[in-house]
């Protein structure tokens, strides 16, 4: 499946009101929104890469082609604004933006951000063709390889109902119920 068929998966599930419920951890239900921008632009994108003297991953621009930055499953709070979590997928404008809170991680290009982490694409990843150029940025943590493209993390992202996926291997079943004091 490809990067327009998950997203065209996501927004198809949506209700009337543009709204769809998630199952999270331990049961509970919540409410999430999921929207998508207008198409980029090629001369955008090339623009773009210009700027940053690489060319953006395949399957990275071919998200960008369709729909040029996005939002996947905002929590919905019961005052019906949206309350965070989700992914928020950047448009090349919030790249622009963005670049500036790297310099603390140069080589690392952000393009959106999930649960207060920014998902970065490793610039050196790029340079080599190492498929697996997608970082989670945590400030506490520094870089994180996800060993993941974005096409990857966008299917499992979608799958996992915008749970994070990638912390998963850190549970079995002893660490779980020790680490939450449910021996």
């Amino acid at each position: 499946m490809g990067i327009k068929e998950i997203m065209e998966a996501v927004l198809k599930v949506l209700g009337s009101n543009n709204e769809r419920l998630l199952i999270l951890d331990d049961g509970l239900i919540t409410r999430s929104t999921s929207t998508v921008n207008p198409p980029a632009e090629e001369a955008a994108i090339a623009e773009f890469e210009s700027q940053i003297g690489h060319q953006l991953p395949k399957d990275y621009r071919s998200f960008l082609l369709e729909y040029n930055g996005a939002n996947i499953y905002q929590l919905i709070t019961d005052l019906g604004g949206t309350g965070g979590g989700g992914l928020q997928v950047f448009s090349i404008k919030e790249m622009k933006e963005n670049l500036y809170y790297m310099e603390v991680y140069p080589g690392f290009l952000p393009i959106g951000s999930a649960y207060d982490q920014y998902l970065a694409i490793s610039l050196e990843a790029i340079e080599k063709e190492d498929p697996n150029y997608l970082y989670r940025i945590d400030n506490d943590e520094g870089p994180q390889a996800l060993t993941l493209n974005f096409h990857l993390f966008l299917n499992r992202f979608v799958m996992a109902q915008g749970a994070t996926f990638y912390e998963w291997p850190i549970y079995n079943a002893a660490s779980r119920y020790y680490l939450e004091g449910d021996e």
